[in-house]
């Protein structure tokens, strides 16, 4: 039937207005959702005041530009909020934070490595239930973190990103010493750096591997991880005393004998001779192309980047002693709220949104630092230069070292005399004593 044309004409005119309004309803429906859900999904439950305040963040100076993109979409969100980062150069950033610690002046937030844990734990206000409840953070996040930030219904911390040792090589030198593929297996490990190093007799002319002496960045990590892969149990369990200087059952000393073979790659005598301290930092010596591969984090790639390095770097994972039963050393970069924060609440909050998904991967991106969210770890399973680097979170491990700076001190001076002359096993030994010390005033 036709309808006449004045009826026709309220009918469009009903149907218009009746579209506006249902276009304003989905409107204002859908940017009441994007403020309260904001970036990646985030809501907030805590209540932010309207007027202006500042949050106080430390940072170690080699995350500088890693975060800055997060902090800023918390600010769009939060427009009251301010977040002022203080960078600090990392050989001074502990301690600064224990300075800060023992006079009551930390920041509002900062970040710290997750073996300091027992060294801020009594100053750190944990989690609200209103930001995080215990049983969901473990469900986010991966075992390896959760183990140790978790006691009870208290959290001390959330992770920022997780990593785990693995190879971080010159490809050029690669390609033309021919090696098409990263070592596997320690075997393969010397056999590299054998094609990659050019000595004399015992002079050397081109580092292939950088390791060997106790100033290699990470060492401590290293040469526990060489312990560890080689069978050494690192403390007894729950952790009182140090026991990796123990023979095992066969009578075999897998501490020393890891120490002998690290050691080796710094001694002129040995046949894995490839570095010396006259080489410098072996970060910077890769990016200066003056060794060809470094065990170190992946993040390690990122840092020679920022150095202005022109040397085609590529990273791997960690060769294997077992690869059925794979041993990495992991660590992770785990962001807290002092107790002495005006803003707790609210601190914890800002962490809460920094580790949502979308958050976490442009951090990761920024710093490679590889996820620590379970949901991203596999995403960057399938990620060209992340892969290796996730698929090892799932066997990440590391050891209670009691006051870590400490415990880190009494491995480089157990180094350092093995070179000088003594006995392997007398070092180790020495070193476990003074380390079960270190443990057992963390308990205090």
């Amino acid at each position: 039937m036709k309808i006449p044309k004045n009826k026709y004409l309220r009918l469009v005119l009903i149907i218009a207005m009746a579209g506006l309004a249902m276009f304003a309803i989905f409107a204002v429906t859908q940017r009441t959702s994007l403020v309260n859900l904001g970036p990646a999904g985030y809501k907030s439950s805590v209540t932010y005041p309207t007027a202006s305040f500042t949050l106080d963040l430390w940072l170690p100076s080699d995350e500088k530009g890693n975060l800055e993109e997060v902090v800023a979409d918390y600010q769009k969100l939060h427009p009251s909020a301010r977040v002022k980062i203080e960078y600090i150069e990392p050989a001074l950033y502990q301690a600064r934070l224990l300075e800060a610690s023992a006079n009551n002046k930390l920041p509002d937030m900062f970040v710290f490595r997750n073996d300091g844990l027992p060294l801020y734990k009594k100053y750190i206000k944990t989690a609200p239930a209103s930001v995080f409840t215990a049983s969901d953070f473990e469900k986010i996040f991966a075992e390896f973190t959760t183990k140790q930030l978790v006691s009870g219904n208290s959290l001390y911390g959330v992770p920022l990103g997780l990593a785990t040792l693995g190879l971080v090589y010159n490809q050029a030198r690669f390609d033309a010493a021919n090696i098409t593929t990263p070592p596997q297996s320690w075997q393969d490990f010397d056999k590299a750096n054998s094609a990659l190093r050019k000595k004399d007799g015992q002079s050397l002319y081109a580092s292939g591997v950088a390791l060997g002496t106790a100033s290699i960045r990470n060492y401590p990590d290293i040469i526990s991880l060489l312990m560890m892969q080689n069978g050494a149990q690192m403390t007894d369990r729950p952790p009182t005393k140090a026991t990796f200087e123990l023979p095992d059952d066969s009578g075999y000393y897998p501490a020393a004998k890891a120490l002998e073979y690290y050691a080796s790659f710094a001694q002129p005598a040995k046949q894995n001779y490839s570095y010396s301290d006259s080489l410098g930092d072996s970060l910077n010596a890769l990016a200066d192309d003056k060794t060809a591969l470094i065990v170190d984090y992946p993040m390690a790639y990122k840092l020679a980047q920022k150095k202005g390095s022109t040397v085609n770097l590529s990273v791997s994972a960690l060769p294997q002693v077992n690869p059925s039963s794979p041993v990495n050393y992991g660590i992770f970069l785990t962001g807290s709220v002092s107790a002495t924060s005006q803003n707790t609440e609210i601190a914890w909050d800002f962490w809460a949104f920094a580790t949502q998904k979308n958050q976490q991967r442009k951090f990761s991106l920024a710093s490679y630092w590889p996820a620590s969210r379970r949901d991203l770890i596999l995403d960057q399973l399938k990620d060209k230069e992340l892969a290796a680097f996730a698929k090892q979170s799932a066997s990440a491990q590391d050891w209670y070292k009691g006051i870590n700076y400490a415990t880190n001190a009494e491995l480089v001076e157990m180094t350092n005399n093995y070179l000088a002359g003594f006995d392997a096993k007398i070092v180790v030994k020495n070193a476990s004593t003074k380390v079960t010390g270190e443990i057992q005033k963390s308990r205090q």
